[in-house]
């Protein structure tokens, strides 16, 4: 999602709606991506590491992604009917979120965990480039449109949810070998192998939905893990933000202070 165009809107509520729906789609994209990564990192591990992280992943996409996916076909979509320009990306849409379907159906049945986690980054590119394009180009064709209110529409569309049900199906033990993908950080010097850690570069992600993201992501990452957030400089107002977010439950460690990058390992306490 590029995010940096302005919006031209038939009310303020409207513009305002799109926003907000840019908003909770940068926090699901960064939320499916943190847990992603832990499929990754723990596709070469022993132990119930690859098996929670593909449970959780399948919890996500039946608790987060599908809903958003409902709501788009049965209420954004059938707005745009009457939008002539948007009617044959309406029918590209459409396709697109039969693949994205296609690629959970291949998440939650696989065994084999390089091919597991394959599908869960064909998923989360697909997702991306599907929201994006409604976000970018759907929306701000709505807003501009007369008789269609944006602002009940995204009234409408479901919250996402920052704690995921223990209820879901789990998705079948996964018995391949392969190794982990990603950026690992960190060592305990122990003898034992630590689990990589999810690594988030926000630097060339648009300003509006920048901290956004880094809820997702952050939604994602368990009690007593971390992730290592990459921004462009020192992220001391959405650390306030995300630490009012987790009601305290985070600590920070700055593991790369500029003048490039600023690295920050957060963790969940």
């Amino acid at each position: 999602m590029t995010t940096n165009d302005v919006v031209v809107a038939t009310s303020a509520a409207d513009s305002g709606a799109v926003d907000d729906v840019r908003s909770g789609y940068a926090e699901l994209l960064g939320r499916q991506a943190a847990l992603g990564a832990a499929v990754f990192a723990a596709v070469g591990t022993a132990g119930p590491a690859f098996d929670d992280a593909h449970r959780t992943v399948q919890a996500f996409i039946e608790q987060a992604v599908r809903p958003q996916l409902r709501a788009a076909v049965e209420l954004i979509y059938p707005a745009s009917a009457g939008v002539e320009r948007s009617r044959l990306l309406v029918e590209g849409l459409l396709g697109e979120t039969h693949l994205i379907e296609q690629a959970a159906a291949r998440i939650a049945r696989d065994t084999d965990r390089v091919q597991i986690a394959a599908h869960v980054e064909a998923l989360r590119v697909l997702l991306e480039a599907l929201l994006g394009k409604v976000a970018d180009l759907l929306l701000p064709a709505l807003a501009e449109a007369s008789g269609v209110s944006l602002a009940d529409l995204a009234a409408q569309l479901p919250a996402i949810p920052t704690e995921l049900g223990t209820s879901a199906q789990p998705g079948p033990a996964a018995h391949g070998h392969g190794h982990g993908h990603g950026h690992g950080h960190g060592g305990c010097g122990c003898g034992e192998e630590d689990e990589e850690m999810p690594e988030l570069d926000v630097r060339e992600i648009p300003h509006a939905i920048r901290h956004a993201t880094v809820f997702g992501a952050f939604d994602a990452v368990p009690t007593g893990g971390s992730m290592l957030l990459v921004a462009p400089h020192d992220p001391i107002p959405l650390l306030r933000q995300l630490a009012e977010r987790s009601g305290g439950r985070l600590a920070v460690g700055y593991e790369e202070r500029g003048p490039e990058a600023w690295r920050l390992r957060l963790t969940r306490v």
